[in-house]
């Protein structure tokens, strides 16, 4: 029996499938979606733009409670809020305007820079893609666009593309306006973690793990005081408004419960590493906090206008030169691991962290856009427990499409290479990157075991022998060496191998995004 929640979840995704079902048949054109686009895209995602339109279907500009009083407004007694998914899945309310009181919105800065030409920045996309990206980057711009003509039937209708346009043009519009707000205070903000570093436990902290001074500020990591508006007074002192503050994901209303109605720092005392883009502008921050003290031990920035966890990896800027001259990318969970790599020294391998998410899509693509992985390959080092291993055959979902050879590393059970290069300095780690299989093999072991249990009946074995062969159609380049080891693992004769082989490679595989125009 569901929950009130997950019943309220059930119901919030039916009504936008239900919707991307009618921008899909044609019964609304795309040309709706992207006018509440127009309107709710440079807050929210492709799925919430949906469920705002369906719930209020007036509404003209929606917050969150905390993000109308970071504005000034109050959201009037007994007012109904729209249901909207949050960043992490739940469910929560926002409002419209028109349900709020208090001051009036100041009007923001829409003069696009006359040299700014965005033409270069969707030659990458499927047109449709292309031309929503533009309408919608006019518009905010208040130059009126028409909009372009779509076919009928919206076949690309979804979160995946719908995100993906959105995303772009939030970038595209910071930059034709010459603003880039999130990113002067994003640098404000790294340079004032900096600069309390020297002074906080961080230093003797990376010290001792073998992170001495100088690589400290090569990284240019920082700490975040342990005040509750260290950061935020600053931010204030430099000019920058409460809105701006809580837009780039640095500080968040302290809450109705607290005697205080002002804002707290995201990040307090915690050990601050800067997540940049693959140009190196600051997108977001991960804060570590010390040993022993409450709270996760990782925590992430929650989403914002430049801050999309899922598309970055830590590490990805500072290692470019070295994928440039051919280095291989190693794959490994945290940012410390990323620079525990680094400090190695081993100019053939340069690490990228995911700092704790399963390997997406777009990071690969973002992987992609700096080393050649067709002539490298990827290097999997997560951490060497369950958990790490677990994480490393997730990855081959979306590794499996590297034409490059993809190893895993064969790390001792419970640590990671920042563990190495605690105990056992530069040379532990540069063995352990020596030390690899391919990571099919693990993959493919994991789905027999997975499948076939004790593999003591016929059943069990054929079982075993169509999950390994799912897998091992991924990557036809290693099917026979992985039909021989599927046979010697399940027992099974070598032509029932194949013949499940043949099986797989038929069944159609799940559709990708639309394929870039020309």
């Amino acid at each position: 029996m569901l929950s009130g929640l997950d019943e309220e979840q059930r119901v919030l995704r039916g009504i936008a499938s239900r919707e991307t079902a009618r921008l899909r048949d044609g019964t609304r054109p795309w040309t709706w979606w992207l006018e509440r686009a127009v309107l709710h895209g440079r807050r929210f995602g492709y799925t919430n733009t949906l469920l705002i339109a369906a719930q209020w279907r007036a509404a003209i500009d929606v917050r969150s409670y905390e993000e109308w009083q970071a504005a000034g407004r109050q959201v009037r007694r007994g007012e109904t809020g729209i249901r909207v998914f949050g960043p992490s899945g739940g469910v929560r309310a926002v409002f419209d305007v028109a349900q709020t009181t208090g001051l009036p919105l100041r009007a923001g800065s829409r003069d696009a820079s006359p040299s700014w030409d965005w033409s270069e920045h969707v030659r990458h996309l499927h047109v449709v893609e292309a031309d929503s990206v533009g309408f919608l980057v006019r518009a905010w711009l208040g130059l009126e666009p028409r909009p372009p003509v779509f076919p009928v039937n919206a076949f690309w209708a979804g979160p995946d593309a719908g995100d993906r346009i959105l995303r772009l043009a939030r970038r595209l519009y910071s930059a034709a306006c010459g603003q880039a707000p999130s990113v002067g205070i994003m640098d404000a903000a790294h340079r004032f973690f900096q600069a309390r570093r020297p002074e906080s436990w961080v230093p003797a902290y990376l010290a001792g793990r073998g992170f001495p001074l100088g690589v400290q500020r090569r990284w240019q990591l920082g700490h975040a005081p342990p005040g509750p508006r260290a950061l935020t007074d600053h931010l204030r002192g430099l000019g920058h408004d409460d809105e701006q503050i809580v837009a780039s994901g640095l500080a968040k209303p302290a809450g109705e419960r607290s005697d205080d109605d002002g804002l707290h720092d995201t990040f307090r005392d915690r050990l601050m590493f800067a997540i940049r883009t693959a140009d190196g502008a600051i997108a977001g921050f991960l804060g570590r906090r010390r040993d022993g003290a409450e709270g996760p031990k990782y925590l992430n920035g929650p989403a914002t206008a430049l801050f999309h966890k899922s598309e970055l990896l830590y590490g990805l800027h500072e290692a470019r030169d070295r994928f440039a001259a051919g280095a291989r990318p190693v794959l490994v969970e945290g940012p410390l691991d990323a620079i525990a790599v680094a400090v190695a020294g081993d100019p053939r391998h340069a690490a990228v962290a995911t700092c704790g998410l399963s390997l997406t899509g777009a990071q690969l693509g973002a992987l992609g856009g700096v080393a050649d992985l067709a002539a490298t390959g990827v290097l999997v080092a997560l951490d060497g427990d369950p958990a790490g291993r677990s994480g490393a055959v997730r990855a081959w979902e979306t590794l499996a499409r590297v034409a490059g050879p993809v190893d895993l590393v064969a790390l001792p059970s419970g640590r990671d290479p920042a563990d190495l290069l605690h105990e056992g300095g530069r040379a532990a780690v540069r063995r352990a990157l020596r030390t690899h299989t391919p990571l099919a093999d693990a993959v493919v072991d994991a789905a027999i075991e997975r499948a076939g249990g004790a593999l003591a009946t016929v059943e069990e074995r054929l079982a075993a022998l169509r999950a390994a062969a799912s897998v091992i159609a991924e990557r036809p380049s290693e099917a026979a060496r992985q039909a021989v080891r599927a046979a010697e693992r399940t027992g099974v004769p070598i032509w029932l191998v194949t013949e499940a082989l043949i099986e797989a490679a038929r069944r159609p595989r799940r559709a990708g995004p639309p394929r870039p125009a020309g």
